[in-house]
């Protein structure tokens, strides 16, 4: 398995993500353990000292104490307690197994009151109530002290201590907390060896889950690697399980409809474009041929050189037409926009032809003073393909209309001609390059079949549009739009 592996990547990053979870989790876990079970002794420690701080008691009283302790301990078990009670400066009692490591002095004195009742500071103690004297609310119990507790290591045993107390009274009550210790440190070691383990199965697991993720990836890369010039109709289904993957699949597919659409048009533009060259090239050829072969005085060289002109002439101008589409398909057709008078370009379009087709009658409504952002040489060329456009394939006697208006901050131009309507199977295929419109419609019309593609290039770089609005009726309309000029 490669190291650049984007399954790996995902199995090491789950499997990295997820032993950091374990790991922060168990250690997590195990301080909120031990925090439990110390505040458990911890309250085990105050249920044992508190009932004791309610009188002053003498050192009889915590010998026997002391004793009971050991009973609820056990004569073997755990934990063991062990016990110190100061009166002021004297002390009361100490346990005979108090372990030296353990310095009773060493804890700071007891400042806060757990009671409502107990005496503020500057205030005077209660008076201690006398031994066998009952609780009443003549005799109450002194005010208890806010327990503190404490761990303590004396080398051999670890000691959970708590410190309480009343105003006369304070006392140390300790417990063994080895057991504690020793279950703590066997949860420990018990996780950690378990921890290998775990981090395995996570690892595998994630190891399939990013085979299982993948899956649709691969599926596209098979359909992807099927793809070829002759198989571009190829396309990838719908997903029903994984449906986060059908936008990928929509887009991929919506891809390949335009890479499919391009391939086509490409081949049949080359096409075209080869058999539009090849006609001219194939002339000139000829007339050079007859050129060489006849006698000078039989051809003269001006027939020969005007026939010559002329077709270089069309070619240069199909080699033009072909170097602007290019660049529009590019995105790189350079406009230089300024304030350009429509109504009176629209005039000279009208102008021009009127004196190419003199046999048809040319009607115009022209709106004055319409100004657009253009750049008036290349959006000339438009409306002239327009005009020529319906020039050729009117009929004898026909009409030509041209109409200009504007309609809020739009511009509307049309431009209609009488003759054979437009079938509707050419009708969206009319501003394709090369395209001819049927035989019977475009009869001995000259021209290769660039006008109209090249003219609504144009009018989309200026942020217009050019569109079929009818063909019917011996009229056909097309219909120009673009921004006005503020």
């Amino acid at each position: 398995m490669s190291p650049n592996s984007f399954r790996l990547k995902i199995a090491l990053l789950a499997g990295l993500f997820t032993g950091l979870l374990l790991v922060g989790s168990g250690v997590l876990l195990w301080q909120l353990t031990c925090r439990m079970e110390l505040a458990r002794i911890d309250r085990e420690i105050r249920t044992l000292g508190a009932p004791h701080l309610e009188r002053v008691l003498g050192g009889e009283h915590w010998v026997r104490f002391e004793n009971a302790l050991r009973f609820v301990a056990g004569t073997n078990a755990a934990p063991a307690f062990i016990l110190w009670v100061q009166d002021g400066d004297r002390v009361l009692h100490q346990s005979p197994n108090w372990p030296a490591g353990v310095k009773a002095e060493a804890f700071p004195p007891l400042t806060a009151y757990e009671t409502p009742n107990g005496p503020k500071a500057g205030e005077a103690l209660p008076p201690a109530p006398r031994r066998g004297e009952e609780i009443s609310p003549r005799n109450p119990a002194l005010p208890r002290k806010a327990p503190q507790f404490y761990t303590q290591h004396d080398g051999a045993k670890t000691w959970r201590i708590g410190v309480m107390g009343n105003p006369y009274m304070t006392i140390i009550l300790g417990a063994d907390i080895n057991e504690f210790n020793a279950g703590m440190a066997q949860l420990r070691r018990t996780y950690l060896l378990a921890l290998p383990f775990a981090l395995l199965l996570v690892g595998l697991g994630a190891w399939f889950l990013a085979a299982r993720a993948l899956r649709p990836v691969t599926a596209l890369t098979q359909m992807a690697e099927r793809v070829t010039a002759q198989g571009l109709d190829q396309r990838i289904p719908a997903m029903t399980r994984d449906q986060e993957f059908n936008r990928l699949i929509t887009v991929f597919n919506a891809m390949l409809n335009r890479l499919e659409t391009s391939f086509q048009q490409a081949t049949r533009f080359s096409a075209d474009a080869s058999h539009e060259l090849k006609t001219p090239l194939a002339r000139m050829q000829a007339e050079l041929e007859q050129a060489v072969q006849a006698p000078v005085a039989e051809l003269p060289p001006q027939q020969v050189y005007g026939s010559l002109l002329e077709e270089i002439h069309r070619l240069k101008s199909i080699v033009q037409k072909l170097l602007l589409l290019s660049l529009a398909d590019a995105g790189r057709l350079q406009l230089k926009l300024e304030p350009a008078n429509l109504s009176a370009m629209l005039a000279n379009v009208v102008e021009d032809s009127q004196a190419l087709a003199s046999a048809l009658t040319i009607e115009q409504e022209l709106a004055p003073d319409i100004t657009v952002n253009a750049d008036a040489e290349l959006l000339e060329q438009a409306l002239q393909n327009l005009a020529s456009n319906a020039i050729k394939y009117n009929r004898e006697g026909g009409v030509i209309r041209f109409s200009l208006a504007r309609d809020g901050g739009k511009v509307c131009l049309r431009v209609a001609n009488t003759g054979t309507p437009i079938p509707d199977a050419d009708r969206e295929r009319v501003f394709q390059r090369f395209h001819r419109t049927d035989p019977a419609r475009s009869g001995n019309v000259e021209g290769v079949g660039l006008g109209l593609s090249l003219a609504r290039e144009i009018i989309r770089a200026h942020h217009g549009e050019l569109a079929l609005e009818s063909s019917a009726a011996d009229l056909t309309i097309f219909c120009v739009t673009l921004p006005a000029a503020a």
